[in-house]
């Protein structure tokens, strides 16, 4: 039977070191023992103080480092460009409600908001380089109105289209089945006038001072219509009416009334003067006014009878 022995910590001697590398468990060691080399060497592992181990770590610290300033010099510079701060970004401040931009802003697809004001006296311009569209109305609905300005037009979609004034009253209005102008005159200045191809239904029709109205059809006839009555008045000057063709006038149920001191009318044919002597005519030239069966006009002598002879072909033909 062996008697086993054993050996304290106070028996092991100074030199006896317990842990990994410098770090004893027990008393620390004597001064001799901590100035010796080959103890300050097993501080640390063998990797950390020689070979190639050493270089690749210190490398991969050094582009740490490099990356940690590179980010925090990208960060300020980010930050400095942008203009960020706590309430705004840039031009871009949070206001109560919305946000208020300074300067100009670029859309690069659409814009939503509600409203769109600008500063007080300042104007704001909307510019675009190729088209601009306002359009309205809910996704999951067809019908909405949407305004489409091009380089050289402006086009509208909806069910009317509304202008009206700085006091908010009516100007023009276009829909679908009219199309109303609410002003004291309608004035269109050009030489062309104005076109419409179906009817025009006015209450007035009055040319602007020292100009003349013109009603004109180039290629067809002109109607002018009234359920009533049709009055044409020149209180100062003569009424021109003239025909490469006929002119008619007729009267259903009335009568044609033609009303003046004098009524002239040019260039009618007189009949053959009889031979027979005219007693107690006048110097100046005094005429019948005779018809035809036909109702063409001619004239013919006081003295004669108020009928055409049977051989004259050119007077009532």
């Amino acid at each position: 039977m062996g008697v086993v022995s054993t050996m304290s910590v106070e028996d092991s001697g100074p030199s006896a070191i317990r842990g990994w590398g410098c770090t004893p468990t027990g008393e620390p060691p004597p001064a001799a023992v901590t100035s010796d080399d080959n103890t300050r060497r097993g501080c640390l592992p063998t990797m950390f103080t020689t070979g190639w181990r050493r270089t690749t770590l210190y490398a991969i610290l050094v582009f740490l480092m490099l990356l940690v300033f590179l980010n925090i010099a990208l960060t300020l510079w980010i930050v400095g460009a942008l203009k960020l701060s706590m309430n705004s970004i840039g031009p871009i401040r949070i206001v109560p409600g919305g946000i208020h931009l300074d300067g100009q802003a670029w859309v690069v697809d659409n814009l939503v908001a509600s409203t769109i004001t600008s500063q007080v006296a300042q104007p704001i311009t909307l510019h675009s380089h190729r088209n601009f569209t306002v359009k309205v109305g809910e996704p999951d609905h067809v019908e909405h109105s949407k305004l489409f300005i091009k380089r050289d037009s402006m086009e509208f979609s909806g069910r009317t289209f509304h202008v009206r004034d700085a006091r908010g009253a009516s100007v023009f209005q276009a829909g679908r089945d009219e199309v109303r102008v609410f002003a004291d005159a309608l004035a269109v200045d050009g030489p062309g006038g104005l076109n419409v191809r179906s009817a025009v239904q006015v209450p007035l029709v009055h040319a602007p001072p020292a100009s003349d109205l013109q009603l004109e059809s180039l290629t067809r006839r002109l109607d002018l219509r009234a359920p009533q009555s049709i009055f044409l008045e020149s209180r100062a000057g003569s009424i021109d009416i003239t025909s490469h063709g006929n002119i008619k006038l007729d009267s259903i149920v009335g009568s044609i009334k033609i009303d003046a001191a004098n009524i002239v009318i040019n260039h009618l044919k007189e009949a053959t003067v009889t031979d027979k002597p005219q007693k107690n005519v006048r110097n100046t030239k005094v005429y019948q006014l005779c018809a035809c069966a036909t109702g063409k006009l001619f004239l013919a002598a006081p003295d004669a009878p108020c009928a055409a002879d049977d051989d004259d072909t050119e007077l009532c033909r």
